[in-house]
């Protein structure tokens, strides 16, 4: 079947708009990325991290946020004791903690971690450190957010 040039013309016009306004690709991206992480992420006591996973849509951007001690869940934390040996393995993580550079090992500081959490807990992860319970990649999120836009751009026929 051949389309008119009137027709061709608007299936021009809508290519143009949704490459240029993304936020309907982005916000579905963002709640099945959300689902996603929400599913992975570790389970406390009270549920506030899992509760804090959410995203933010602009008209070319996607942001995931959530409490800034998931990230210390997902890469962990060394203790003062020698033996945890945790390290950030992705090129880098910009949050609303700043970038995290490849290689970067988390410290204990009693000003971050822990946060209301009972002066006991506070130290034993500040001795031992906490245990890295990975359940997100910055690199494969980038890489999964890329396919879908361009895989949502490309139904365009």
């Amino acid at each position: 079947m051949s389309k008119s040039v009137d027709e061709f013309i608007g299936e021009l016009q809508e290519f143009g708009r949704r490459a240029t306004d993304l936020s309907d690709i982005l916000t579905g991206i963002g709640q099945e990325i959300t689902a996603d992480l929400k599913a992975k992420a570790p389970k406390g006591k009270t549920g506030n991290l899992t509760a804090s996973i959410s995203f933010q849509v602009t008209q070319d951007s996607l942001a995931l946020e959530m409490l800034d001690y998931g990230v210390f869940q997902n890469y962990g934390v060394n203790g003062t004791d020698e033996n945890a040996n945790t390290e950030a393995t992705e090129t880098s993580f910009v949050g609303s903690f700043g970038t995290i550079p490849k290689g970067h090992t988390f410290k204990f500081k009693k000003q971050t971690i822990g946060g209301s959490l009972p002066f006991p807990v506070r130290r034993s992860i500040a001795e031992r450190g906490l245990n890295r319970q990975k359940f997100f990649d910055v690199n494969d999120l980038i890489a999964e957010v890329a396919l879908r836009i361009e895989e949502e751009i490309n139904t365009f026929e």
